[in-house]
């Protein structure tokens, strides 16, 4: 009953039925305008480069791979949540994306980790679908694609925990998390033991000509990640909005630990400093962070929102 209240919180704080108010003092945030950090410079379509990933903000990735643009988990707007009359309910942004929507490239593919709405915004993914109709295919988690599947993709999928796909040159797999998938409180969830017909919640493991990357999804301390057999280049890890939620968010001492439980070489921190959905201070995440990679020999892949990094093509 306990743990079915905690998950009743987190789910409702994000539907944004429950916002938590306070006052949050600027040299906290780590960003507040596009204007305090440099522009995004885009990869473009002749450059060498494998593979180039940039960290937008919350769980929003952007990457370039094998010539194709992945978007991860796009909230590109100022809030998320309950839309009213054309009006969202929910949690405002702290600190602004570091592309505007009309800046994104056009994703080739959208990966959904699950259906919480600031992982699933209907909003942006409305306005991407209809920017560009029939032209961009979607990876879900399962038991979640009837919240967009009346937006005009180009295809919609659902991919199950250790199942497998491929999209043009990139090999994607479905990697079990420790998370609760309900979007409305009371929706049947594999968190509450309704494997058939609960909404899931994914991480992915996504490899291209022997580069990899997890993007981690949102996702509590766990030990599945260490059924990835070979060490990835980059981790795309959550570290945020654990206090008061141990079940449903790692800490970042506890994200690292999963970063090194893989063997991945560098650490993307994500779901952090972007949205004010717990109790931590808002620079707690990044800071103990960088505590714990003092003791650790995992690269810190970016320092903030905007923040990028790449990878040349190597052999398996």
């Amino acid at each position: 009953m306990t743990s079915r209240r905690t998950l009743l919180r987190t789910m409702v704080l994000a539907t944004g039925a429950i916002v938590t108010s306070s006052i949050i003092p600027l040299e906290t945030v780590a960003a507040t305008s596009l204007a305090q950090r440099p522009p995004v410079v885009l990869p473009s379509d002749d450059e060498s480069t494998a593979v180039w990933a940039c960290w937008i903000g919350h769980s929003t990735v952007l990457l370039r791979i094998g010539g194709m643009w992945i978007l991860t988990d796009p909230v590109l707007f100022g809030s998320y949540g309950v839309s009213i009359l054309g009006v969202t309910l929910g949690p405002m942004r702290i600190t602004e994306p570091a592309l505007r929507f009309d800046e994104v490239p056009r994703p080739d593919l959208i990966l959904l980790s699950h259906a919480h709405m600031d992982h699933m915004d209907r909003t942006t993914l409305r306005r991407i679908s209809e920017r560009w109709p029939a032209q961009i295919d979607v990876i879900t988690a399962t038991n979640t694609r009837d919240i967009i599947e009346d937006l005009p993709w180009k295809s919609l999928n659902e991919l199950d925990w250790c199942e497998s796909t491929q999209i043009g040159a990139i090999h994607l797999t479905a990697l079990q998390v420790r998370h609760n998938g309900w979007r409305l409180p009371g929706e049947p969830c594999r968190a509450e033991g309704f494997m058939k017909i609960g909404r899931s919640y994914n991480g992915y493991l996504i490899e291209y000509n022997g580069i990899r990357i997890v993007f981690g999804g949102d996702t509590a301390y766990t030990t599945a990640f260490r059924s990835i057999v070979h060490k990835p280049d980059l981790a795309i890890m959550p570290i945020g909005a654990y206090d008061p939620f141990p079940e449903a968010h790692c800490t970042p001492e506890e994200s690292l630990a999963m970063v090194e439980m893989m063997g991945a070489r560098s650490i993307m921190p994500i779901h952090h400093s972007t949205f004010r959905q717990s109790q931590e201070p808002v620079a707690d995440p990044l800071r103990r962070l960088r505590n714990a990679l003092r003791r650790s020999s995992t690269q810190l892949a970016v320092h903030g929102i905007g923040g990028s990094c790449e990878f040349a093509q190597r052999s398996t």
